[in-house]
This record gives structure tokens, C-alpha cells and sequence, in this order.
């Protein structure tokens, strides 16, 4: 858990940089496409498992797909505010320094 707000944030720089170069429709709809894979996945649990008081295994790769999705979304989102004014390389480094702050509070919150 240490490691998180390192490895989040360097996917959010990633997902910048990619995203600096690329259509900009391709990340949206890549955070949009996990977001209901993730809402599918959710779907496909039977009710009667979701009633008792320990959740299945499953709902964490629900969870997964949907905080993957908002990574990839937060990303793209920078990406495509700053492509007009700064270049990949910069893009990136901004990403990766506005999203640390939020990953290391983001655990906090929960």
C-alpha cells in the first residue's frame, strides 16, 4: 500500500503522455469502456451472494475496472487540457505531479 500513490500516478503520467499524442476521443472512451466492463461485471453477481454480509472475491475486479477506469480518465482529462500549451514530455511530468498528492490522499479518505 505504500507504493500505491507511486504506481497510480506514474499510470496517470503514462495515460498523459499516451494520450498527448493520440485522437482525443481514444482515452475517454478506453476509462468509458473499463467503467462498463466494470458495471457489467457487477451485473453478472447473483443477488443472493450480495445479501450476506461478506462480499465475493468479484466485486474487487468490479472495483478494480472502475478505479482503472477513473486512473485512465483522470490522465486523458490532463492530457487533453494541457496538449495545447505544453509538450508530451511536460504533460507527463504534470500528470505524474498533480496525480501523487491525490493518490497519497486518497487512501485516507476511504
Amino acid at each position: 500500500m505504500i507504493f500505491f500513490p507511486f504506481f497510480a500516478a506514474s499510470i496517470v503520467s503514462l495515460t498523459a503522455f499516451l494520450q498527448s499524442e493520440a485522437a482525443w476521443w481514444k482515452g475517454p472512451l478506453a476509462a468509458l469502456a473499463l467503467f462498463l466492463a466494470g458495471f457489467a461485471i457487477a451485473m453478472g453477481i447473483p443477488e443472493e451472494m450480495l445479501a450476506s454480509t461478506v462480499l465475493p472475491p468479484v466485486i474487487g475486479i468490479a472495483v478494480g475496472t472502475w478505479l482503472g477506469a477513473g486512473v485512465i480518465g483522470l490522465g486523458s482529462g490532463l492530457a487533453l487540457v494541457l496538449r495545447k500549451f505544453l509538450s508530451p514530455g511536460r504533460i507527463a511530468g504534470a500528470a505524474f505531479l498533480c496525480g501523487f498528492p491525490v493518490f497519497s490522499i486518497l487512501p485516507f479518505l476511504i
